[in-house]
């Protein structure tokens, strides 16, 4: 289901924003080189203890792309050690060829093949199928049984889709309960033709789930894209957004769909970055519908934002809604009774800090800290930019070439008309 938590509150930069944080105080000396600061508001607290806030959008697009120039700082301007923790999940896999037979076509019904997963009793809980077909949309059913007699179905309708001319790799991987059953039963459900399977491989599959929130941000769809597609776009109006996952909803009862993510810098370069497929079907042994209306991906960071979704012959979406998702960052710091803190941030030029905390901490505590909260931001009255002299009057150095080039002319000119004197 669509995750409909908030992200959290999206600090847009009104005019009004910009103007507060021009009227900020001033940092310490030590911090003259980092531009912006928020308060970090804590519960009373009887005794030290950890703690962590949650970072708004706004500081990714005020900050370096990795966060290194994040720094707490107590109410004596002192260096707070702290911990970046976001929990991005993993998938591991471990996959092995095997071999299949009994390969048999029923027409008008599907293609069907038993898959022998080895001996040893191994757990497996995926199955890919392998085949040459460039484009195709089909759906699978896989049984599993222990002596090739008794057959318990253990995904009733599964989509696998490739769409080469579109650029999509897309899906050939049906997962499953885990089961140590040695025979798998595929049956393609495509009774036109025979479908050409080459090869499988089963695998076990562990997945730890991320942890993502919608992002506060509006995708509107593009009139004008082309047609047979559908394409939502978005501008979250701060660079160095991190987004790893696509939801949608929608009011049309079925539909399957392949989709594409792509990012860009300036909303005209675009970079594929995520693909795979929206789905939701009925069978007739379920009460609720089947569906996967989430699309995930690696980490990206980026500014705009584009979900395209694959029409090909058919109607958009009836009633369709995108939202982007991301995993939160938390800074997370051992805070002391009575004490005040500050989020610094803002400084292109500093290294990401070391500390020890990150070595000393439990996973378990960082993700189990009382939570704090930033307030607005604040701009720092006493920065001073940490770029090079060069680098911020560039244009002086250009004044100063162009002069150079003019004198060297002229006394290369000069010379000239000696010589020919």
């Amino acid at each position: 289901m669509m995750k409909r938590a908030l992200f959290i509150l999206f600090p847009f930069c009104t005019l009004a924003a910009m103007a507060a944080m021009a009227t900020g105080g001033s940092l310490p000396e030590a911090w003259r080189n980092w531009q912006y600061s928020r308060p970090i508001a804590l519960a009373p607290q009887a005794e030290s203890g950890l703690v962590r806030v949650a970072l708004p959008l706004a500081v990714h697009g005020q900050s370096q792309a990795r966060l290194a120039d994040l720094r707490v700082m107590d109410e004596e301007g002192r260096e707070v050690p702290y911990v970046l923790h976001a929990r991005l999940g993993r998938k591991t896999s471990e996959w092995r060829d095997v071999g299949f037979s009994e390969v048999g076509f029923v027409p008008g019904r599907y293609t069907g093949m038993v898959v022998d997963a080895g001996k040893g009793d191994a757990l497996h809980n995926a199955v890919e199928i392998r085949t040459d077909k460039k484009d195709f949309m089909v759906w699978v059913e896989v049984a599993a049984s222990d002596d090739a007699e008794n057959w318990r179905i253990v995904r009733a309708r599964a989509p696998i889709y490739r769409f080469e001319k579109d650029g999509l790799t897309g899906v050939q991987v049906v997962s499953y309960p885990e089961t140590r059953s040695r025979r798998l039963r595929v049956r393609i459900l495509e009774g036109e033709e025979q479908f050409p399977i080459h090869g499988f491989r089963v695998g076990l599959e562990v997945v730890e789930e991320a942890e993502r929130n919608a992002l506060p941000v509006s995708l509107e769809l593009n009139a004008a894209g082309p047609s047979k597609e559908s394409r939502w776009q978005a501008d979250p109006g701060a660079a160095h957004v991190p987004v790893s996952a696509v939801w949608v909803a929608a009011t049309q009862p079925e539909f399957h769909r392949a989709a594409r993510v792509s990012v860009s810098e300036d909303g005209k370069s675009w970079r594929h970055v995520g693909r795979g497929a929206f789905y939701r079907y009925r069978e007739s042994h379920r009460d609720e519908p089947r569906s996967s209306l989430h699309l995930e991906f690696p980490e990206v960071r980026g500014r705009h934002w584009r979900v395209t979704v694959f029409n090909r012959n058919d109607p958009p979406i009836e009633g369709l809604r995108v939202e982007l998702g991301g995993t939160p960052r938390y800074v997370v710091f051992r805070a002391d009774a009575g004490q005040s803190y500050h989020l610094l941030y803002g400084n292109s030029r500093t290294a990401a800090p070391e500390y020890e905390l990150a070595r000393l901490t439990p996973r378990e505590d960082l993700e189990t800290a009382p939570t704090g909260s930033l307030g607005e931001a604040e701009g720092n009255s006493a920065y001073i930019s940490p770029e090079p002299w060069s680098e911020r009057h560039s244009f002086v150095l250009w004044i100063g070439l162009g002069l150079a080039v003019v004198v060297l002319g002229g006394l290369a000119l000069r010379s000239l008309r000696t010589q020919q004197q």
